[in-house]
């Protein structure tokens, strides 16, 4: 038996041994989610299978929205079955806007979507819509006419920020279905994704500082940022999330949301995922969504939109420029911090073909993280004025 197979057993086993010991500590609060929901769980995935819009039953969701709806335990950890040899869970909060809000925010054709979630989502953008290369369409301006549910279909390619526990990141493309509708009078928005393929190979990336600082340090270097397991090469298999909004009666506007997730990631076709991991990875992404949409001085879509627009307009060059006076930033500012990956960074930029690596889309992004860090207050204008002017940036805030 080769040493590097003996390697791989032993740490499978022990990580065994430890999911294992984790699964006892929170079996008391892992509740399965009614198999009654099951048929419009599968319904609703179904739509996520075909790029291509098609007619919308909205009876073969009642159970599901009833369940999203219903009053819960709050220690419970709610799971959904559904899908063999793939983890999963099941989390619900309420956004303190109404649902144009979201709409005109987070599904904007002008606004990059990760923006919802920085801390979660690297990038992403719509590849194909509706069997076409085009964007998809504004969904707020919709509202108004909501006689029958309207749909949405594509292809998106996603990009996600480390992993807290492994700090392994990876890039995938998705199919991605988005229904509007009303539901007892309310509108309601649903997405339901799934992954095509198998992932891209995982690769070491690192938290820098807080993980609410969103800053992050993406190296490009195949494998897992954890002792002993630098030199694994893991991969996201399978993915499938369903999303509800469901704008809420009352004096003050309310979303309330549920999200249904299934993941299987690992190495050698083994998933290392567990339910209370997505669990976690939801907290971290539903946090981050409420930040920016609940945030009082958000500028009005269009100001944003006229920035994300600049960005876009930036060349090749300019984008290398801009993103190397990021990493002079980060590097000032996490350098000589080996806890929150310091040394992986100060050793990846020390090539000076790092940013020559990155894709137009990746540098985008990384302008777009900085600009939302400064509007919600964890960057100062001297941060972003290296690829905006602060007149610029005056001119954009709210009012």
């Amino acid at each position: 038996m080769t040493a590097p197979l003996i390697r791989y057993i032993v740490i499978v086993i022990l990580i065994a041994f430890s999911t294992i010991a984790a699964a006892a500590d929170m079996s008391e609060k892992d509740v399965p989610i009614p198999e009654s929901i099951n048929p419009g769980l599968n319904y609703l995935l179904s739509l996520a299978e075909s790029v291509h819009a098609r007619q919308f039953d909205s009876g073969a969701i009642e159970e599901v929205i009833h369940f999203v709806l219903s009053s819960k335990n709050k220690n419970d950890l709610y799971f959904p079955g559904n899908r063999s040899n793939i983890a999963s869970a099941y989390h619900e909060f309420d956004i303190h806007k109404n649902l144009k809000h979201i709409l005109e925010i987070g599904f904007n054709p002008n606004i990059p979507p990760f923006i919802l979630s920085p801390s979660s989502i690297r990038l992403a953008y719509w590849t194909e819509v509706n069997g076409k290369k085009q964007l998809p369409p504004d969904l707020s301006s919709m509202l108004a006419r909501l006689d029958q549910p309207i749909m949405v279909s594509g292809v998106e390619h996603e990009e996600i920020t480390p992993d807290l526990n492994t700090g392994a990141y990876y890039g995938y493309d998705l199919n991605r279905t988005l229904i509007l509708l009303k539901y007892q009078g309310r509108p309601a928005l649903i997405s339901v994704s799934k992954q095509k393929n198998v992932s891209d190979i995982g690769k070491k990336g690192v938290v820098l500082g807080k993980d609410g600082n969103w800053d992050y340090f993406y190296s490009g270097q195949n494998g897992l940022n954890k002792p002993g397991l630098g030199w694994v090469s893991s991969y996201m298999y399978d993915s499938y999330t369903i999303s509800l909004f469901i704008e809420q009666e009352g004096a003050q506007p309310t979303v309330h949301c549920g999200i249904f997730k299934w993941l299987r990631a690992g190495w050698a076709d083994i998933n290392m995922v567990q339910n209370q991991h997505i669990y976690r990875g939801l907290q971290r992404y539903t946090g981050t969504v409420k930040e920016v949409l609940e945030y009082p001085d958000l500028p009005e879509p269009d100001k944003m939109a006229e920035i994300f627009s600049m960005i876009q307009t930036f060349s090749a060059d300019e984008l290398r420029d801009k993103v190397k006076n990021y990493i002079t930033l980060l590097t000032k500012k996490y350098g000589n911090d080996s806890d929150s990956g310091g040394k992986l960074m100060a050793e990846t930029i020390h090539d000076d073909s790092y940013v020559s690596r990155l894709s137009p889309y990746q540098m985008q992004s990384v302008l777009v993280v900085e600009y939302m860090k400064f509007l919600l207050g964890k960057n100062s204008i001297q941060d972003v004025a290296y690829f905006i002017s602060p007149a610029n940036i005056n001119r954009h805030r709210k009012g």
